[in-house]
């Protein structure tokens, strides 16, 4: 399993890091895929990157022609695979085994939405790290944390407690209390730094008045 998904991070990352080289698309990971670096482990299928192809003046159409060139695969065909992303702004296929989904989160600068409003803003704060060995860009710690509380599950709580639990003297307060204001998620932080470790308990008083 473990090789498998590194091969299938080591596709992604030869597609990614040449659309930064030759495109000027930035990009970073997020998601389930830092839960090892930045919280506590666990098995994830999927690999989320965030890409600003917008910005580069490609279309989705031309997007989606690059990745299919790379041996990525639809999941269902690539006409669906377009209309769809336009629709959602997010891009889903395979890898060349069909075992992992790629999910590629498109940054709409414009949008006032919370789950969108988070692109930019942790794009201006990417770092380069090294996942399972493999150098690339990836979401910085304080947006990983503020990106799980913006999405709130279960285990996006979990996920977001572990790291300010590793990390807390090395995390940047100033940014994560600035962002949680500007992401509309000041409740959700201030429950997440007061102390609650349950998640049952965040979501309880998250939902009370």
């Amino acid at each position: 399993m473990e090789s498998t998904y590194k091969n299938t991070l080591l596709q992604v990352v030869d597609l990614i890091e040449s659309l930064e080289k030759q495109e000027k698309i930035k990009y970073y990971f997020v998601g389930g895929i830092l839960v090892n670096l930045y919280s506590d482990f666990r098995i994830t299928r999927d690999i989320d990157i965030v890409v600003d192809i917008f910005n580069s003046g490609l279309t989705i159409k031309e997007f989606i022609n690059i990745i299919k060139d790379f041996n990525f695969l639809p999941i269902q065909d690539w006409n669906a695979t377009e209309k769809l992303a336009e629709e959602t702004k997010i891009i889903q296929y395979l890898d060349k085994t069909e075992t992992t989904r790629i999910d590629n989160h498109i940054i709409e600068k414009n949008n006032p939405s919370k789950y969108k409003r988070i692109g930019p803003l942790a794009l201006k704060r990417r770092v380069r790290e090294k996942l399972f060995g493999i150098e690339c860009w990836i979401a910085s710690k304080e947006d990983f944390i503020l990106s799980k509380l913006v999405y709130g599950g279960w285990q996006d709580f979990t996920d977001a407690l572990g790291c300010w639990m590793r990390f807390q003297e090395e995390l940047n307060q100033q940014i994560l209390e600035e962002s949680s204001k500007e992401l509309n998620i000041s409740k959700e932080y201030s429950l997440l730094t007061s102390g609650i470790t349950d998640p049952d308990e965040f979501f309880e008083k998250i939902h009370s008045k």
